[in-house]
C-alpha cells in the first residue's frame, strides 16, 4: 500500500554544527516559567485597547514611548551599607571607590595603607599604582594573592639603572625607585589584594584588548615597557592582540 506509514518512528539526526544547551545559563520547568511569567509585571508587550500613553505603563509597548526609558529589573540580590567592596581594574574602578567612599562603603581595594604613596604627579592619587589595564594583569594579580601555588616571577621585575628597578605589573604613577622599595611595593600589594577575599562585592572594570608579554619571564605585564628596555633588551618582550575568547574573564 502506497504512502504507508511505517511501523517503527526513524530515528532523529540532529543538524551537523548544532550544540546541546547543556550549558544554559538559566533553565526552568514549564511551571516555574509560567510562575515567572505571572509574577513578571513587565513581562507583557501589548494589550488590545490599551491606552499608549497610560502613565501607569503597564505594557513594554507604553515605556518605549516615552523620553526616558525605565527597565523594570527585580534584583535577585542587595547589598548593605554594611557590606565590603573591592574594585580592581583600569583607572574606572579608583573612581568607583571614589563614589563609594563618599556614601560611607568600606572600599577594602583603597586601602589606606597606599596613602604613603607620592605620585610623580601631584595632582593624581597614588592609588594609581593599583591599576590594572588587561585581563591578564587582574588575574595574575589575584592568582599572585590568592593561590598558595602561584608564585609571582621575580624575574620579571627589571632593572633599568644602576639604582632603580622596574615592576611591569604595576601603573608608572609612581617613581622608580631601587630594588628593596620595589619589592616592598610588591609585597604591599600582595597582601592589599588578599583582602578581596572578604568582600560580598567585586567590581572588576576592563581596560585593553591589547597586552604586552615577557616572553623571558612567561608572564604577560600589566602595560607597555618602557622604551628604553626595548633598546636594552631586544627581543624580550612581545605585542599580542588579545581575542574576546582569550580573556580570561570574559
Amino acid at each position: 500500500m502506497s504512502g504507508a506509514c511505517p511501523s517503527k518512528r526513524a530515528d532523529f539526526t540532529a543538524p551537523s554544527g548544532l550544540q546541546p544547551l547543556s550549558r544554559s545559563p538559566y533553565v526552568a520547568t514549564a511551571a516555574e516559567a509560567m510562575k515567572n511569567y505571572k509574577e513578571n509585571e513587565a513581562g507583557i508587550w501589548y494589550k488590545d485597547g490599551a491606552d499608549p500613553n497610560d502613565p501607569a505603563c503597564r505594557y513594554a509597548f507604553q515605556r518605549l514611548r516615552q523620553s526616558w526609558f525605565s527597565p523594570r529589573v527585580n534584583p535577585k540580590f542587595k547589598f548593605s551599607r554594611e557590606d565590603k567592596f573591592y574594585a580592581i581594574g583600569s583607572c574606572f574602578a579608583r573612581g568607583i571607590e571614589l563614589s563609594l567612599i563618599k556614601h560611607k562603603i568600606a572600599v577594602e581595594s583603597a586601602a589606606p595603607e597606599f596613602a604613603k604613596f607620592q605620585p610623580v604627579n601631584k595632582e593624581v592619587s597614588g592609588l594609581g599604582f593599583t591599576n590594572k589595564y588587561n585581563t591578564y594583569s587582574i588575574l595574575n594579580e589575584l592568582r599572585w594573592a590568592l593561590d598558595p601555588e602561584a608564585v609571582f616571577p621575580l624575574e620579571s621585575i627589571v632593572q633599568v639603572t644602576k639604582t632603580t628597578w622596574y615592576d611591569p605589573h604595576t601603573n608608572p604613577t609612581l617613581s622608580l625607585v631601587g630594588l628593596e622599595e620595589t619589592l616592598d611595593r610588591r609585597a604591599l600589594m600582595q597582601a592589599i589584594t588578599k583582602r578581596i577575599a572578604n568582600c560580598r562585592a567585586v567590581i572588576v572594570t576592563l581596560g585593553l584588548a591589547e597586552v604586552w608579554r615577557d616572553a623571558q619571564a612567561d608572564v604577560f605585564v600589566n602595560r607597555t615597557p618602557l622604551p628604553s628596555l626595548f633598546k636594552t633588551q631586544p627581543g624580550r618582550y612581545e605585542f599580542h592582540l588579545s581575542s574576546f575568547a582569550e580573556n580570561p574573564f570574559l
